[in-house]
């Protein structure tokens, strides 16, 4: 597998080799049915849109190997994004880029791409939909641009090719839609943001106490990687844990816990809401570091943290396991400790994913690439 192969034998080994999820994206409708048609997508299927977008980045950025690979990819997970919308026939994607990315690992896996050109395209599918909300009717960008992608100089500017190449990679009705999403400027357009960016920020200050948020799905291996790293003084905040003591408490598996204290919203605020508040504000008043055990997938749960401890030298570690490995470690653990939660809750944690950036307070953000 050359990760510099030549467009044409790229999209051909991606159909030799992942067949069903080809079928799957030709078996997915933009359209709500033929009389009432997606104006952004008029091109049909989702495989068509991807074939365009990827023409695209060959014609455009052809010597841009994470373009072209992330161009292939970016709607991959469309398929088990799908929502009809009956009421209003249509068909939404809302999350697809989340589900797309972790996806990507699946795909990339059977690769033997270096484990950071693996790591750049997924941030490229993960980020992929994220630039529309910069860009203004005039097709300027707006000024928080440049502090929304702080240390991400190099992820921007492959970002804006990308993007150019799904944009145009579509037919549309552009007497109904806004001109902005549809330029063939993009680079242009952001080469000012990307000039005032540079990759990575700065340290933090290490002899402050440290904040660790853990940002993954159940199954991502978090809770090996903070058997191996977390330090005998340092507080694990973890409301799974909570759950599995009230469950144990009760005689009863992790689900059934779950089941139960979602029923029963007073035990759940006495047995997990107080004590997780109680933990983290005993830990913060004694400036202890802190490892956040939760999933973390949104910027609205992450920011929760790094803005409840301020003075911290907040940091990141997301880990990324494939979304079949995901699902196939969860019917295991089900099926071995109890532990199991439907496939659809796996999924929706996944549509609400957004890739962690440094403008949400973190100064340093890491991965961990599981195989």
């Amino acid at each position: 597998m050359d990760f510099k192969m030549v467009h044409s034998d790229l999209i051909s080994w991606f159909q030799l080799n992942f067949p069903e999820l080809v079928q799957s994206m030709k078996d997915a409708n933009h359209h709500y049915d033929e009389q009432n048609l997606n104006p952004y997508h008029l091109e049909g299927d989702i495989w068509t849109h991807t074939n365009m977008v990827f023409k695209n980045s060959e014609y455009f950025s052809q010597d841009n190997n994470y373009v072209k690979w992330s161009s292939l990819l970016h709607d991959i997970g469309k398929p088990r994004a799908r929502e009809v919308v009956d009421e209003r026939k249509r068909v939404r994607f809302l999350g697809h880029e989340g589900v797309s990315a972790f996806m990507v690992v699946d795909v990339l896996n059977k690769t033997d791409i270096k484990v950071e050109d693996k790591l750049h395209i997924f941030k490229l599918v993960a980020l992929h939909g994220s630039l529309f909300h910069f860009v203004k009717s005039d097709s300027t960008v707006k000024s928080d641009a440049v502090d929304h992608f702080r240390g991400m100089k190099t992820v921007l500017s492959d970002l804006t090719h990308q993007v150019r190449a799904d944009s145009l990679g579509r037919w549309y009705n552009d007497s109904n839609l806004s001109d902005k999403l549809f330029t063939t400027n993009l680079p242009k357009e952001f080469a000012h943001v990307v000039e005032q960016l540079e990759d990575g920020v700065a340290a933090g200050d290490e002899s402050a106490p440290k904040l660790t948020v853990l940002v993954g799905p159940p199954c991502s291996r978090k809770s090996t990687w903070l058997k191996n790293n977390a330090g005998e003084n340092t507080v694990v905040i973890s409301r799974d844990a909570l759950v599995e003591t009230a469950g144990k408490k009760r005689g009863i598996s992790y689900g059934e816990a779950f089941k139960f204290l979602n029923e029963n919203p007073d035990v759940a605020k006495s047995e997990v809401d107080e004590v997780l508040n109680t933990t983290y504000m005993e830990a913060r008043k004694a400036k202890k570091d802190v490892v956040v055990d939760m999933t973390n997938m949104s910027k609205k749960g992450r920011r929760k943290w790094v803005n409840e401890f301020k003075g911290y030298n907040a940091k990141c570690m997301v880990f990324l396991t494939g979304y079949d490995n995901l699902l196939e470690c969860n019917k295991k653990r089900g099926e071995e400790t109890g532990k199991h939660i439907p496939d659809f809750v796996v999924r929706d944690m996944c549509k609400r994913f957004t890739l962690p950036m440094y403008s949400e307070g973190f100064t340093s953000i890491d991965y961990v690439w599981n195989d």
